[in-house]
């Protein structure tokens, strides 16, 4: 998220805000079809890695 808020700060927006509003959760289904089997430690080092948010700026 700090990554994104840069961005738009670069970009000239002020008063950026990200909050998130919604977790996704990981298929570990889907994702070893692509990856191969995950370790439990691997998915929750997942758990909270993308998510919905509502983004707010300012722009001058």
């Amino acid at each position: 998220m700090e990554e994104y808020k840069a961005g738009l700060e670069r970009a000239g927006f002020f008063d950026v805000r990200v909050v998130p509003t919604k977790p996704h959760e990981v298929n570990a289904e889907i994702l070893s079809q692509d990856v191969g089997a995950l370790s439990e430690e691997e998915l929750l080092a997942l758990k909270g890695l993308s998510s919905s948010a509502l983004i707010t700026a300012l722009r001058p």
